[in-house]
């Protein structure tokens, strides 16, 4: 460690003989660096400006996935989510319109969308009456057998309830406050893609600056703990992103609608919730390369990292406890879980002692 870090300020000397480098010339060069680094992330974050609305798409996946998730539960057979939501827009549009375009929509739309749209408003009228009086009020609604039997099966399923309290909106992320968030937000966007587009060049350039004051073995070690660590911080993002934040989203969505609270998520705040939860899980993943130069320095030995095991086990559900976005035990599982089987990894990757080495130490 002491090398590594002395390697930061004089270089090895050159193959010619020459003169070491001296420390003017280390922060040049350092300087340079840090420039094509900064140079290399623009690059990068200018790329990703162009595609905002792609970034936006992606980022809002997650939501959108919740959203028909929970929408699909309250649901009957036979009624899609798209269909509700069909219904939903029909339904807040035709009201400000004259009785015949009303009629051409309706044929536009289909008799299934149309059925659809008279349940969802019968719906919710049906919730300023008491529960008792609800079936015989669809009775006398005036409606066709059909929407009488859709809106029997919405009622019973639950669906009354949830358009009353969301009104059958989809959940609001767009929604901007001030006249430059949108942009902010799409520069927010870019410099985060644009930093992990990137992120192998940049790792590139730091290991130019380092690489020369080490030794060979010391390079190959670097090497491959920084690609592993690419690699792992990857997988940790993908694993928050697909496994992880749908659950935290819907967890928070299910709790606001039981205290009747509209899920409209500003898209700021959702942001910045959401990258701070993808990064946290892609630096718990990056575990192993932090183990892995102890173990090769053999500060870390096997027998040693199984005598710390159950340490490590209450240390994961600790850092699960203190970091994880949601209370409910499945996410605080799914965050300490994968941190304690990386480390369950590293001990079958560890290296093993040698016996034989230390019993001949001993006779001596």
């Amino acid at each position: 460690m002491l090398r590594f870090f002395e390697a930061m300020w004089r270089r090895q000397a050159p193959k010619n003989g020459t003169a070491e480098m001296p420390l003017i010339g280390h922060l040049e060069e350092l300087r340079r660096t840090l420039i094509r680094m900064a140079l290399c992330a623009l690059a990068g974050m200018l790329l990703c400006f162009g595609f905002a609305p792609s970034l936006m798409q992606l980022i809002r996946r997650p939501v959108d996935m919740v959203l028909a998730q929970r929408t699909a539960s309250f649901l009957p057979d036979g009624v899609s989510p798209e269909e509700w939501r069909s219904a939903g827009f029909f339904l807040g549009g035709k009201t400000a319109l004259p009785p015949g375009t009303q009629a051409e929509l309706e044929q536009a739309v289909g008799p299934r969308v149309a059925e659809l749209t008279q349940a969802r408003a019968l719906l919710v009228a049906l919730q300023a009456l008491p529960e008792a009086a609800r079936d015989e009020a669809i009775s006398r609604s005036g409606c066709s057998d059909a929407v009488q039997s859709l809106t029997r099966a919405l009622a019973a399923s639950g669906a009354g309830e949830q358009a009353a309290i969301i009104g059958g909106e989809r959940t609001r992320l767009m929604g901007a406050f001030q006249p430059g968030e949108a942009f902010m937000l799409s520069v927010q966007l870019a410099f985060f893609g644009g930093v992990v587009l990137v992120s192998p060049l940049l790792l590139y350039f730091l290991l130019q600056f380092i690489m020369p004051g080490l030794l060979q073995h010391e390079r190959r070690l670097l090497r491959r703990c920084l690609v592993w660590g690419v690699g792992l911080f990857l997988l940790g993002c993908s694993f928050a992103y697909f496994a992880v934040l749908p659950r935290v989203l819907g967890f928070f969505y299910d709790y606001s609608a039981q205290l009747g609270i509209s899920n409209d998520w500003r898209i700021s705040y959702y942001l910045s919730f959401s990258v701070k939860l993808i990064l946290v899980f892609g630096l718990i993943f990056e575990l192993p390369v932090v183990l892995w130069p102890l173990m090769k320095l053999g500060i870390l030995t096997r027998s040693r990292m199984r005598r710390l095991r159950s340490y490590m086990l209450v240390g994961s559900f600790g850092t699960a406890l203190l970091l994880a976005p949601a209370p409910d035990p499945g996410t605080m599982l799914l965050m300490a879980l994968p941190l304690y089987l990386l480390y369950e990894l590293c001990i079958l990757l560890a290296p093993r002692e040698r016996v034989a080495d230390q019993s001949s130490s001993a006779e001596e």
